[in-house]
């Protein structure tokens, strides 16, 4: 499993790294787009339509930030990498408890033997 770990960890790192890094950014910008309070009153409605809001320059960016924490942006391919980086963030978060559990074990047989 070590193996397998090892050879696969710096394949993966880069995109998990894009995940986790576009991950906290959409988050960040999610508690910092706050719109200040409207002092003046709200324009009328023309034509049967209410006027159209334009996003935040916050908001905009964190749509963007979405788009390419997705993989939406690099059409099937980002799909593609995305899913791959979710199964390796899998992967690794289990083989790593996999190879913890068998140091414990075998120093906890280690400890019972020099016991004896």
């Amino acid at each position: 499993m070590r193996r397998w770990h090892k050879f696969l960890a710096p394949w993966f790192a880069l995109i998990l790294f894009v995940l986790a890094l576009t991950g906290v950014a959409t988050q960040t910008t999610s508690l910092l787009d706050t719109r200040p309070a409207a002092s003046a009153p709200a324009p009328a409605v023309r034509d049967g339509k209410p006027p159209q809001k334009q996003p935040s320059a916050m908001r905009s960016w964190n749509r963007w930030v979405k788009h390419l924490h997705s993989g939406e942006s690099l059409g099937p391919v980002g799909i593609a990498l995305n899913l791959a980086g979710g199964l390796a963030l899998l992967f690794f978060a289990g083989s790593g408890f996999w190879m913890y559990l068998s140091m414990a074990l075998r120093l906890r047989r280690g400890r019972r033997t020099r016991l004896r």
